[in-house]
């Protein structure tokens, strides 16, 4: 859908990026509602679900087929 509205593999980077910083954003936003014994983990979820999200948004972009690895 990018690709069609004209977006270039720098913008796709670029989203991802704005995606991070609304995040961690909000993180600091609500800095004094957070249970510290959560957050490390939970901003490694975070870290772990936006890269791989990238990483098909740009293979998409692409057309690249991904076999699924398996575990």
């Amino acid at each position: 859908m990018r690709k069609s509205q004209g977006y270039s593999p720098a913008m796709l980077v670029h989203d991802s990026r704005i995606l991070q910083v609304s995040l961690f954003g909000t993180l600091q936003n609500n800095f004094s509602a957070l249970d510290f014994n959560l957050l490390l983990p939970d901003i490694m979820t975070i870290a772990d679900e936006v890269d791989p999200q990238l990483t098909q948004a740009m293979d998409s972009y692409m057309g690249i087929v991904r076999k699924p690895v398996a575990a």
